[in-house]
């Protein structure tokens, strides 16, 4: 006698990566939120850090908060306009490729840049924050992340 099991469409999925050697979404959205947790505990004035797909869905975030008034949906979408909005200005005006942008507002400042070619990383920070180092900090996880994306896309032989 067999016995048939149903899965959903994400268990599926990720049986099939699971079968063909591949790295599954839940995965990879784990390993990039150990890089934003390793990002918020080096760096005391960071609150937040998130990463966004270039359509604006969050892949990942982190809060130095338990209870952060920030919905990472709303937070990766508003990231992405900002982001998509400043590279359409700067292309505009002939000034290339944006690289970070930065906020500054009387309570903090949001950071963010460009990972890879399609992964948005914002970072929240507290006003007293030493921007130069936030940016070390982010520089060196943005790369870690980038990484990991890659890593996922690479063909599994």
């Amino acid at each position: 006698m067999s016995e048939e099991i149903e899965f959903d469409d994400v268990a599926r999925e990720e049986l099939l990566k699971a079968i063909m050697g591949e790295i599954s979404q839940t995965d990879i959205s784990n390993e990039v939120t150990e890089a934003l947790k390793e990002l918020v505990a080096s760096n005391p004035d960071i609150e937040v850090a998130i990463v966004s797909s270039a359509e604006g869905l969050p892949v990942a975030w982190y809060s130095a908060s338990q209870g952060a008034s920030f919905e990472e949906g709303t937070l990766a979408g508003s990231i992405n306009v900002i982001f998509m909005t400043s590279e359409r200005n700067s292309m505009n005006l002939n000034m290339g490729h944006v690289d970070h942008i930065i906020i500054k507002t009387e309570e903090g400042n949001v950071i963010i840049t460009l990972i890879g070619e399609d992964h948005i990383l914002g970072v929240v920070t507290n006003k007293d924050a030493k921007l130069g180092a936030v940016r070390m900090d982010i520089n060196r996880v943005a790369n870690k992340i980038s990484e990991i994306i890659e890593k996922a896309r690479a063909p599994t032989l």
